[in-house]
Formats: C-alpha cells, sequence, structure tokens
C-alpha cells in the first residue's frame, strides 16, 4: 500500500515542511473496501454485514527506503452477509464511514467473502511504502 490519503498527504507536508504542527493519529485502524479506495473515499463495507474496523499496530519504517507493516495480525468477521473485497484502507477511528483516511490501497488479490467467513491479514501481510 503506497497511496497516501488526503488528511495524511497534509499532515506530511505540515510536519516535513514546518508549515503548521501536524498531528499525528491517536489511533490507526484498518478497514475494508468494496470498492477501489481512492485519498478522499472508501467505499467501506458496511456495520451491518458483522464487519468493524481493526486496529493497525505497526513497527518502525525501515531504513532509508521508508516502508512499515503491521505488526500484529487482524481478523475482519465473521461476515454476515457477502462482500467483494477489493481495497484497504487505514483510518483515524473506529467509526465506519468516517473519520480520516490517512493510507489506502488495493489488495493484491481481491476476496469475495460469504456468510461465516473471515478475512485474515497475517502480522507483516500489510506493507506501508513512501517512495
Amino acid at each position: 500500500m503506497a497511496n497516501i490519503g488526503a488528511h495524511g498527504a497534509k499532515q506530511m507536508l505540515d510536519w516535513v515542511l514546518g508549515g503548521a504542527a501536524a498531528t499525528q493519529p491517536s489511533s490507526r485502524l484498518a478497514a475494508l473496501s468494496l470498492g477501489t479506495p481512492t485519498s478522499v473515499s472508501g467505499s467501506e463495507v458496511g456495520s451491518n454485514s458483522g464487519y468493524i474496523r481493526q486496529t493497525a499496530l505497526f513497527g518502525a519504517a525501515a531504513s532509508p527506503a521508508g516502508s512499515a507493516s503491521n505488526t500484529a495480525a487482524m481478523t475482519f468477521g465473521p461476515f454476515s452477509s457477502s462482500n467483494a473485497i477489493q481495497g484497504l484502507l487505514i483510518y483515524d477511528t473506529i467509526s465506519i464511514n468516517s473519520g480520516n483516511i490517512w493510507w489506502y490501497g488495493t489488495l493484491l488479490t481481491a476476496r469475495t467473502v460469504l456468510p461465516g467467513d473471515t478475512l485474515f491479514v497475517a502480522a507483516g501481510g500489510l506493507i506501508i511504502t513512501l517512495g
């Protein structure tokens, strides 16, 4: 995942260039997207499908290239309805369809989950790169 959300881009520019004080998010939550996510929109899976955002924990970025990966596994579901998952986003709030998008991208392979299924992201399976 190498796409920076509009909010994340502003915060990074403010921090690097000193134009304003950047605010680090108090939490980082992974969200699933039904469509191809963008810097401002996620087409997030609905809460009525057994889905909730998952806490995303990351280690320090690799030096000097700039990539970081999740340090803990994340499990979405079990789902109560079918969903075609195409992307993943990192938000700063637990509430579905709200908050600021910090990062977004598409899955290497889209997944269709059926009722009773879970979607598992292994530790180290989500890699965010800059560059």
